[in-house]
C-alpha cells in the first residue's frame, strides 16, 4: 500500500450538493507521469455535477494512457443509500476510514457517511499501517469499516484482533481468499465479501450481514437494492444500476476519446460468474483465465491456493511477505503458472529451496497437474494498484522477462 494517499479530514474532496465538475487522481501517478492534474482536467469533458476518477489501470500498467470514468453525485449518493440499507447504518454509527479518496472505495464511505450522519474516523496517515488502523479503529469505538484484501492480510498477519465495537467490514477491491477470510474471522473481524466496479460507484452486491452469525464463506453475494446483475455469454456478469457510470474517456497521448460503454442500460463486465436466488456468486475476471496445455486455468483459483498454502505454512504472517500468480506465454505449455513472492528480507538460498519443495507437495495434493505453479519467482515486490490488487499483466512481463535471462 505505499504511495498510496488517504483522507485527509481537513479537506474532504467532495462536496455533495455542487454542481461543479470535480477531477480526482492518485497523486503518486501524477508525480511518475512529471505532469498536472490541470493537464489531463481540461481535456475531460465538463459535466455538470460529476466526479471523474481514474480506473486502476492508470496507476501504471500502460505508461502514456489513462482511462477516466465519469461518475455523477446522484449515482455516488443512490450507491450510499443502499449500502447504508444494506449494512442498516445510521448516525449512531462510526466509520474506520482507510481507503484513498482518488478511489470509489475511499469516496463511497464519505457519501454513506454525508447521508446518514454517521463519524467519519480517518485511519491511515500518510501510508496504510494494520497497527494504526487498529488503534484507531479501537478508540474511536468504530463500528463499521471498508477495505481491501491485503489490508485484511496485514491485520490477520499481525495477529491483531477485531475491536469490540466493530459489526460489520465490507472487504473490496478484488476476490478475498477463503484462507484469509476463515483466519480474520477467527480474530473476529466481521468481513462481508462485497463486488464491485469503479463504474458502479463501488459494490453492488455484498455478503449479508447474517453470514457473520457463523464462519463459513459467503460466497453468494445478496445483490443489492439499487442493482440487478445477470450473467450472459460464458458466465460474463452485465450490471444494471442506479450508480453507473454515465461515460468513460481514454487519454492515449494527444488523443482523446469520450465514449459510453453500456449497452441498453446495462455494463457488460469482464467478470465471470453465477446469479441465484437474488445473489451472485463472482468466479473472477475471464481475461484471468489462460490455457496449459490445452487446459483452461484460473489463475485467481491457484492464487487462493497458494495463499492458503502460505498460511499453513507460516509465511503469510512474516513481515514483508507477498505472492501472485502469473501466466507467460510458453513455447510448449502455452503460458507457464508461475508463483511470484516476495519477501523482506528476502529468503537465503537453502530457504528458497524447503518454500519451493513445500509449495510442490501442497500443489500436487490440492490442484490438477495443468495447474499447478511450474516455477517460482523471487522479486523485491508484488506490483500491486493502490487498492491491493495485483497488476497480473506486469506481474506477467516481469516473471517472463526473468525467466529468459535465466535461460
Amino acid at each position: 500500500m505505499n504511495g498510496a494517499f488517504y483522507y485527509d479530514p481537513g479537506a474532504p474532496p467532495v462536496d455533495w450538493e455542487s454542481r461543479e465538475t470535480l477531477v480526482l487522481v492518485n497523486p503518486e501517478w501524477l508525480r511518475r507521469r512529471g505532469g498536472s492534474l490541470d493537464q489531463f482536467a481540461r481535456r475531460l469533458p465538463a459535466l455538470e455535477g460529476h466526479v471523474w476518477v481514474s480506473t486502476s489501470g492508470t496507476s501504471g500498467d500502460a505508461p502514456g494512457r489513462a482511462r477516466w470514468i465519469a461518475l455523477s453525485r446522484e449515482a455516488f449518493l443512490a450507491s450510499a443509500r443502499a449500502v447504508n440499507a444494506h449494512l442498516g447504518a445510521t448516525r449512531a454509527d462510526a466509520w474506520a476510514h482507510a481507503l484513498p479518496t482518488f478511489h470509489v472505495g475511499g469516496l463511497g464511505i464519505l457519501a454513506r457517511a454525508w447521508l446518514s450522519g454517521a463519524a467519519v474516523a480517518p485511519a491511515v496517515a500518510g501510508k496504510w499501517d494494520a497497527r494504526r488502523f487498529h488503534e484507531v479503529a479501537t478508540t474511536a469505538r468504530a463500528t463499521l469499516s471498508a477495505l481491501v484484501p491485503s489490508q485484511v492480510h496485514d491485520l490477520v498477519a499481525a495477529g491483531l484482533a477485531s475491536p469490540p465495537s466493530m459489526r460489520a467490514i465490507v472487504v473490496g477491491g478484488a476476490r478475498m481468499d477463503v484462507a484469509l477470510y476463515e483466519r480474520a474471522r477467527e480474530l473476529g473481524w466481521p468481513c462481508l465479501t462485497s463486488y464491485g466496479l469503479t463504474e458502479t460507484c463501488s459494490q453492488v452486491a455484498t455478503a449479508a450481514l447474517s453470514s457473520l452469525a457463523g464462519t463459513a464463506y459467503p460466497a453468494v453475494m445478496p445483490v443489492l437494492g439499487h442493482a440487478e446483475i445477470r450473467a450472459a455469454d460464458q458466465g460474463r456478469l452485465a450490471v444494471r444500476a442506479a450508480s453507473l457510470l454515465t461515460c468513460a474517456a481514454d487519454i492515449d497521448g494527444d488523443d482523446v476519446r469520450v465514449w459510453d460503454p453500456k449497452e441498453d442500460g446495462w455494463l457488460r463486465t469482464e467478470d465471470a460468474g453465477r446469479v441465484t436466488g437474488g445473489g451472485v456468486e463472482v468466479f473472477g475476471r475471464l481475461s484471468e483465465s489462460v490455457k496449459v496445455l490445452g487446459e483452461i486455468v484460473s489463475l485467481p483459483h491457484v492464487e487462493e491456493q497458494a495463499w492458503r498454502w502460505a498460511f499453513e505454512a507460516g509465511l503469510a504472517a512474516l513481515p514483508g511477505f507477498d505472492l501472485a500468480v502469473a501466466a507467460p506465454p510458453h513455447p510448449r505449455l502455452g503460458h507457464e503458472v508461475v508463483l511470484a513472492v516476495a519477501a523482506t528480507p528476502p529468503f537465503d538460498a537453502g530457504r528458497r529451496a524447503a518454500i519451493e519443495a513445500s509449495l510442490d507437495a501442497f500443489g500436487r495434493e490440492r490442484l490438477m497437474a495443468f495447474e499447478r505453479v511450474r516455477r517460482v519467482a523471487w522479486v523485491e515486490a508484488i506490483p500491486r494498484t493502490p487498492l491491493g490488487k495485483c497488476r497480473r499483466a506486469l506481474l506477467g512481463r516481469q516473471v517472463g522477462e526473468q525467466a529468459g535471462a535465466d535461460r
